[in-house]
């Protein structure tokens, strides 16, 4: 077990059984992400019938601004602290030391500039809206640096627990408070609602992974050079995924900003839970292998492999059921996103290629090149956006799709150049999920030409697509044994003989 001093000699000396934490990783982060699902949707559902799209879209601008920021005042320090080879002596409570001072310094700044960022955009709500959502930034670095270390020690089941009460609370209070005509300041009070329930549980559940010691700046250094590779990297993430929201919002309108903001919803969705399941625990296991000395292209692969398994399926699907899926999930103010949905479903199937490139990269000591292809990748979308914008949000959609290719041709070049993978490998790694797409979504193109929605038949169509679609995917994944059909095999045919020694 881990000393209570995360900083100690004790913790570093701390080495799990790879294989077995590896898969109970796994499967704890993806049970997390699930429960956000369960809780999410709902929230969503109810969301989406309380608040107007141009209230949706004032929160989506201030969110983006907030996200952005949050990028400077993280600084690479969570991810230091993940993949540093030691954290002996002063090395966490610099890193600590370091992300409390820039996030209130920043909540300060946004705090005095939020006026002004409400006067450009011609809304003074968006303006009250940042004033809130900057508490949250007074009590991230508790949050964070304790964040950091469970995912360094690969403690998923606790994070289980913080992300859920967190999540629970988020969305209970911004359901309340919008109930009762808060308008966009609901969804920005139970962001602070949230926040606080996290630092809460960090205290509760993993207080004896809290950096302890007081402040320190002996490591500054080795900090800030790497958060400044981090950061860099970081802040094209975020001005790529919320250059849609400020462009949008800006010549478009935040009706147009809450439209779009509906349509990438499920798209988001997928890529923040579903793959997010997966990309925490294989950015663990990518700074773990480096530690070691050991490769990670191999593990890299085979997440490719599963992200693809999963994701192509599920975003075809969603392009297949657009509409009745924002019938019955969002009600009818929302139908201008439908063909936004599908559009960036296709968007989201070349992005699964080269998903969690940054973290293998940046797991493995490569920051800077890390930084450099995520430069390249956001610089061609902002100009799509940018170059799009003017015709609508279809035209701006469609663009995306040639552009989001080029970009992932150019990343799997980068990573073909910098690791022991090759293109051929690539292709090896994505062919089993190519068939198994194939054998789910053409039957289900099929079912939804002859079945077709209509708002008086929403329901039916949705889940016929929805059935062939699985089913597809289990005969494809069964025909070319596809290692997510193997793993699901492998759990059904472990609880199976379960059963039977019970004698059940």
């Amino acid at each position: 077990m881990p000393s209570n001093d995360p900083a100690s000699p004790a913790m570093e000396q701390y080495q799990p059984n790879k294989r077995r934490s590896l898969r109970l990783s796994l499967a704890m982060s993806t049970a997390q992400q699930y429960t956000e699902l369960l809780i999410t949707i709902p929230s969503m559902m109810i969301m989406s019938r309380l608040l107007t799209p141009a209230e949706i879209g004032v929160y989506s601008v201030a969110i983006s601004f907030v996200n952005v920021v949050h990028m400077l005042r993280d600084f690479g320090t969570s991810e230091y602290i993940v993949q540093s080879t030691s954290l002996a002596g002063n090395v966490a409570r610099s890193a600590f030391t370091i992300t409390l001072i820039l996030a209130w310094s920043l909540a300060g700044l946004l705090f005095v500039a939020s006026p002004w960022i409400g006067l450009f955009f011609r809304e003074e709500g968006l303006g009250a809206v940042l004033r809130i959502l900057c508490l949250t930034y007074l009590m991230l670095p508790i949050g964070s640096t304790v964040n950091a270390m469970l995912i360094r020690e690969m403690e998923f089941g606790l994070r289980y627990r913080i992300n859920t009460a967190q999540s629970l609370v988020q969305n209970v209070v911004t359901i309340v408070l919008a109930w009762h005509g808060f308008g966009y300041f609901s969804p920005a009070w139970g962001a602070v609602a949230g926040m606080a329930t996290s630092v809460a549980g960090c205290f509760y559940w993993a207080g004896h992974y809290r950096i302890r010691g007081g402040f320190s700046l002996e490591y500054w250094r080795p900090v800030l050079n790497f958060g400044m590779n981090k950061t860099a990297g970081s802040i094209m993430i975020r001005l790529g995924d919320s250059a849609p929201d400020f462009i949008i919002g800006r010549l478009l309108g935040f009706t147009q900003v809450g439209i779009f903001s509906r349509g990438y919803g499920l798209v988001r969705m997928f890529q923040g839970n579903i793959s997010g399941a997966v990309g925490a625990v294989v950015f663990s296991e990518f700074s773990q292998r480096h530690r070691d000395g050991s490769g990670a292209g191999a593990l890299y692969l085979r997440s490719i492999t599963y992200i693809t398994g999963i994701g192509w399926p599920f975003l075809g699907c969603a392009a297949l059921t657009a509409f009745p899926v924002m019938r019955i999930v969002f009600g009818d103010q929302w139908d201008a996103a439908v063909p936004i949905l599908r559009l960036l479903a296709v968007q989201g199937m070349f992005a699964l290629i080269v998903l969690h490139f940054q973290e293998l990269f940046t797991g493995t000591g490569r920051v800077g090149l890390a930084t450099i292809w995520v430069t390249v990748w956001q610089t061609l979308i902002i100009i799509s956006l940018l170059a799009t914008a003017a015709f609508g949000l279809i035209v701006l959609s469609a663009a995306l799709i040639p552009v989001t290719a080029l970009a992932t041709l150019c990343v799997m070049i980068g990573i073909t150049r910098a690791t022991e993978i090759t293109f051929s490998a690539f292709l090896k790694a994505l062919l089993p999920s190519f068939a198994v797409a194939l054998f789910a979504l053409v039957p289900g193109g099929v079912v939804r030409w002859f079945y077709p929605a209509s708002p008086e038949a929403l329901w039916g169509p949705m889940l016929a697509v929805s059935a062939v679609v699985t089913a597809g995917s289990l005969l494809g994944g069964w025909l070319v044994q596809h290692p997510v059909w193997l793993e699901l095999h492998g759990v059904f045919a472990a609880r199976l003989g379960r059963f039977r020694k019970s004698g059940v």
